[in-house]
């Protein structure tokens, strides 16, 4: 008897009932925002989803984790407005941000009349403080790094589990202390999708969620996607992304980061490596 793969079995089914309470919880939330339509599945006469008798298991396995792990564009450069609710207090600053995938990413913060109040880099040895303005603590700077990894860099950790329902994929991967759990939503077939199976069509990341043995860590939610329709250099993304922090892994008070993209643009080529340098 497999009972690694009946754990992780169960473990994933438990994944599944987290997240679907958690995405209709969204609107109790409030977030004023629109959640990506996922496409009408399809069916057999019988009654089965034809999904489900498309290709093999590995490879709806394979295909929902190349879609995860192709969620941004590999090299692109953004800019958003960011804002924090912190207990009472909100903070709204301007963003910069230059994106290197796998790991890497420059980021520059400035007050809405311009000026600049914080610039960091991050490469494979870690984050590199540019710029530190008075009234930025390390802890922020800390937490900044940290939620932008969250939300553009990090993969899924170790092997991960894969579920199809009636209009959604779960994903589920462990590491030695956090359990992952992430919602995709597949939408109609493009002209652009050459090559791949017509069935399977593209799918992208709805919600995540982080969690412990002693609660959840974070989880973020992706809305308002576009463009309508996907053209080379104007990639199909969320413009509006909301990150809410339970304060457990740092050990401080609860938080949400909102990010709203206002311009994306994609680049061609890998960024110079001085890009990421101090």
């Amino acid at each position: 008897m497999n009972t690694n793969g009946h754990q992780f079995s169960v473990s994933l089914r438990l994944c599944v009932s987290l997240l679907l309470p958690l995405v209709s919880a969204a609107c109790a939330e409030s977030d004023p925002y629109k959640r990506l339509e996922h496409i009408t599945p399809t069916y057999w006469p019988n009654g089965h989803v034809m999904w489900e008798h498309v290709g093999t298991s590995e490879e709806r396995r394979t295909y929902v984790l190349d879609e995860f792990k192709e969620r941004w564009p590999t090299q692109f450069k953004s800019v958003q407005t960011v804002t924090i609710d912190f207990g009472p207090v909100t903070k709204t600053f301007n963003a910069l941000l230059i994106i290197q995938r796998p790991g890497k990413f420059r980021l520059q913060g400035m007050t809405e009349q311009g000026i600049k109040i914080f610039e960091l880099a991050h490469d494979d040895r870690g984050d590199h403080v540019v710029f530190q303005g008075e009234g930025i603590s390390n802890q922020s700077m800390d937490s900044i790094s940290r939620d932008i990894c969250r939300v553009f860099l990090d993969p899924l950790p170790g092997v991960v589990e894969t579920k199809r329902t009636f209009d959604c994929f779960f994903l589920e991967a462990n590491s030695r202390s956090l359990t992952y759990c992430a919602r995709m939503i597949p939408f109609a077939q493009p002209p652009w999708n050459k090559g791949r199976n017509p069935w399977f069509g593209p799918a992208r990341l709805d919600r995540l969620v982080a969690r412990r043995d002693d609660g959840e860590l974070y989880r973020f939610d992706q809305y308002e996607w576009g463009p309508p329709e996907y053209r080379d250099g104007n990639p199909f993304i969320p413009h509006v992304i909301v990150l809410r922090d339970s304060g457990r892994e740092s050990k401080s008070y609860p938080y949400k980061l909102t990010i709203k993209i206002s311009e994306l643009t994609v680049r061609d080529t890998p960024w110079p490596e001085k890009t990421f340098k101090p």
